[in-house]
């Protein structure tokens, strides 16, 4: 895809970069015009890995860095930003890194309910705080974009913990979007639908069987397009927004 320059110059940090949706907007972000994205991510090499992430960024003409990140613990946010930091410092942060938990309400113990919670809210949790205190540091406007789930929005019988998780990122967004304003920087959030990602065909099992008006499965690039045009100068105006692209999924019953 030829970009239109839409975050040009920009540095851009993805979590979750080495897959699905993350992959497909570090690509995109290179396609529009970034100079640098961060890709932060556990996983550096394998199927699904940051090396061929880094290879597409390449390809589209944009600086790609790769850091192991653990999106929950503080110490690897430090060097996340120490990596945006060489190209300027962080622009836009998308939170993007999941993960997904399949499992009977019943079946769900503490240590369950803490790894989802803690990778899929308090990684977008920590995340965001690094990049608003690198912005403010430099008196830098920039964008923060958090990916929620319509799962976050309606809830599902064997995905308690991930529903729970992600409606506490729609939230948190909200409050987030409040907090950072004053200082020239714009948080939103984006709730995909199913989408066609190794996560959904494996750890998710192909998804849940609901009816999508436009009758298929969105693909990684159609939310990565949302997320370019939130952390864009197409949305200036736009903080505190929830974007639903799902195909029509939750606009029906």
């Amino acid at each position: 895809m030829t970009g239109r320059g839409l975050l040009t110059g920009q540095v851009v940090v993805v979590t979750g970069g080495s897959s699905g949706i993350g992959r497909a907007l570090c690509r995109r972000a290179a396609e529009e015009g970034a100079a640098a994205v961060v890709i932060a991510d556990r996983v550096e090499v394998g199927r699904e890995g940051a090396t061929v992430t880094a290879e597409l960024v390449a390809a589209a003409g944009a600086e790609a860095v790769f850091i192991e990140t653990d999106v929950s613990e503080p110490a690897s946010w430090t060097a996340v930003v120490a990596a945006a930091d060489r190209f300027g410092g962080v622009d836009t942060m998308c939170n993007v890194a999941g993960v997904s938990d399949n499992v009977d309400f019943l079946e769900i113990d503490l240590e369950r309910l803490r790894r989802v919670m803690s990778v899929n809210f308090e990684g977008t949790f920590l995340g965001s705080q690094a990049a608003a205190r690198s912005m403010m540091a430099r008196g830098a406007s920039g964008s923060i974009v958090n990916i929620s789930s319509v799962g976050g929005m309606r809830g599902f019988a064997r995905a308690s913990s991930y529903s729970a998780s992600k409606g506490a990122v729609g939230a948190f967004t909200y409050a987030l979007a409040d907090a950072v304003a004053p200082y020239g920087i714009r948080a939103n959030v984006v709730h995909p639908g199913q989408v066609d990602t190794e996560m959904l065909r494996v750890d998710m099992r192909g998804g849940s069987p609901i009816r999508i008006p436009l009758g298929r499965k969105g693909e990684a690039a159609e939310i990565a397009d949302a997320v370019i045009w939130l952390a864009s100068d197409l949305a200036t105006y736009v903080n505190g927004a929830s974007i639903v692209v799902d195909g029509g999924y939750s606009a029906v019953i």
